[in-house]
């Protein structure tokens, strides 16, 4: 009966179709997909890192299609104001929406507030076993949590371009060439990371150039947290401070963003320990003078003849960190130097970082503003909401799928989909400079390049088209290859470790309760 079931073409035909389709249109069409979801603590920022993802995927979209408008708003090249570009996309705070750079900054104080919290907990709960524990997991996992997909990837696209299906890229002489290559990328630019910042431009998907990164500041995290796990609570903190005007004065902007994020990670956790505290004291509150509390039960501070509330100086103080964020986000590639407000943090970039090179002084900016908007993100209601929205929610869950997969994405069909507008024939014919004209096509072909409308229009257009592809292509890769992956490492953590070691297996010993935050 069973053998009948697995040969019935119509079983077939629903495996292989919700395999293709992306999850949440499975959810909607089949009623057992669903899987049951819940937030957690953290899940705001699993929502931050997706929508952060998808925006990487639109800031390289547009510079490969439409560079002209990642400028800032009109400002033109040195003595060619023709080069000046006014769309509405390139205005102070909506250029944003293809700012890829500072996101990848956010991404890294992420990763150092996800990765830390678990262990804070446990610190904090006076359970150094169990730290010691998710450390170890969290260490072991690490690499094949990030390396593997991308080892996936980058053979896909090795096999494309083998293959010479992948647009501008010509096949080796043969397929033994071709892996050689490919195992060199791999081994010496995608899975060393020790040597990051001396090659950030690896074969197959220069977009990989983060994933050292990331794998190498996870191992320093791991290291200082448990450097400093049995140390005293204002000792801890004061040496991460310490460790990250460190990593400043060095020009280390990436070490700053982990530690930074271990920072947040136990400020988050002394918050929730405190609001706790708070209710179980609510009724000793309620009996203290009202002159002293507003009728939410907060401290006041007189000014003047009025009354402010420390959450409402609080929550102006979060808003402009976030309005902060968006205005440095928009930092431009180039001209930086002529660009209103930017110029300003431009001279005021502190050493080295104002002397390292060109891109520097947007990495420290980025950076402080990284920090600030993660932690603004979690003390705002509204915007911790929309982030824990099921929008977000779902660009979290494919968020590393969709940083993977749309380069590749965009190298196999953006050439198609945007084609070319009309280009006259030049020289004269039968002579070797001789051009022939190239006919109108594909959107670039409709709607011109002529001005700043039309390339806006372009722009819309082609993001309409290949938005959905890159979104059904990063959603198939996590089902594929990068959910299986986090089940494998998991499955040889459990087959390697030795029972008779874990806490657990001990007198007074506890089990690690499993979960990990996404944005792990």
């Amino acid at each position: 009966m069973m053998l009948r079931h697995q040969l019935n073409p119509l079983s077939w035909a629903d495996t292989f179709l919700r395999a293709l389709i992306p999850s949440f249109i499975a959810d909607a069409i089949f009623s057992d997909h669903r899987k049951a979801t819940r937030l957690h603590p953290t899940s705001y920022l699993d929502g931050l890192r997706g929508i952060a993802s998808v925006i990487v995927f639109f800031c390289h979209y547009t510079e490969d299609n439409y560079n002209s408008l990642t400028r800032s708003y009109g400002v033109a090249d040195n003595d060619r104001p023709e080069t000046a570009t006014t769309g509405w996309i390139q205005l102070p705070f909506l250029r944003i929406i293809f700012s890829g750079r500072p996101m990848v900054h956010i991404f890294f104080v992420i990763s150092g507030f996800v990765l830390s919290y678990k262990p804070i907990k446990a610190i904090h709960a006076r359970d150094f076993d169990k730290c010691h524990v998710t450390l170890s997991s969290s260490t072991f996992r690490r690499a094949f949590r990030l390396f593997g997909p991308c080892v996936a990837s980058t053979f896909i696209i090795m096999c494309l371009q083998q293959m010479d299906l992948y647009p501008g890229r010509n096949p080796r002489a043969s397929w033994a060439e071709q892996l050689m290559v490919w195992k060199r990328v791999v081994f010496t630019q995608i899975t060393w990371p020790w040597a990051w910042d001396k090659d950030m431009m690896p074969g197959y998907d220069i977009h990989l150039w983060t994933i050292p990164i990331e794998f190498a500041h996870s191992m320093l995290l791991f290291m200082v947290i448990l450097m400093l796990a049995r140390t005293k609570l204002r000792i801890r903190q004061m040496t991460v401070l310490g460790l990250m005007g460190y990593c400043l004065s060095c020009g280390k902007w990436a070490g700053f963003e982990f530690l930074a994020g271990l920072f947040l990670a136990e400020v988050h956790v002394l918050k929730s320990a405190r609001e706790q505290q708070n209710k179980e004291w609510e009724s000793v509150a309620q009996e203290e003078d009202d002159d002293d509390l507003d009728k939410y039960g907060h401290r006041e501070v007189r000014q003047g003849g009025g009354i402010v509330s420390l959450s409402t100086l609080k929550t102006v103080f979060c808003i402009s960190l976030v309005i902060l964020g968006l205005f440095v986000g928009g930092w431009p590639n180039h001209h930086a130097d002529k660009t209103p407000g930017i110029r300003w943090f431009l001279a005021k970039t502190p050493m080295p970082f104002a002397k390292m090179d060109h891109l520097a002084p947007q990495k420290f900016w980025f950076g402080v503003c990284a920090i600030g908007t993660v932690w603004a993100v979690g003390e705002l209601p509204l915007l911790k909401r929309f982030f824990e929205g099921a929008l977000a929610q779902y660009c979290g869950r494919i968020s590393y799928a969709i940083y993977i997969c749309h380069g590749p994405v965009l190298g196999l069909f953006q050439a198609y989909v945007f084609g070319s507008p009309f280009v006259p024939a030049q020289g004269e014919p039968g002579t070797d400079d001789y051009k022939v004209a190239v006919e109108a096509h594909g959107i670039k072909g409709m709607t011109g390049m002529e001005n700043t409308t039309q390339k806006t229009t372009g722009w819309f257009l082609g993001l309409c088209v290949l938005g959905p592809i890159v979104v059904w292509a990063a959603d198939v890769f996590m089902r594929a290859i990068d959910e299986p992956i986090v089940r494998i490492a998991r499955k040889m953590e459990n087959v390697c470790l030795d029972r008779e070691a874990q806490p657990d297996q001990r007198p007074g010993g506890r089990r690690l309760e499993p979960g990990y935050s996404q944005a792990a």
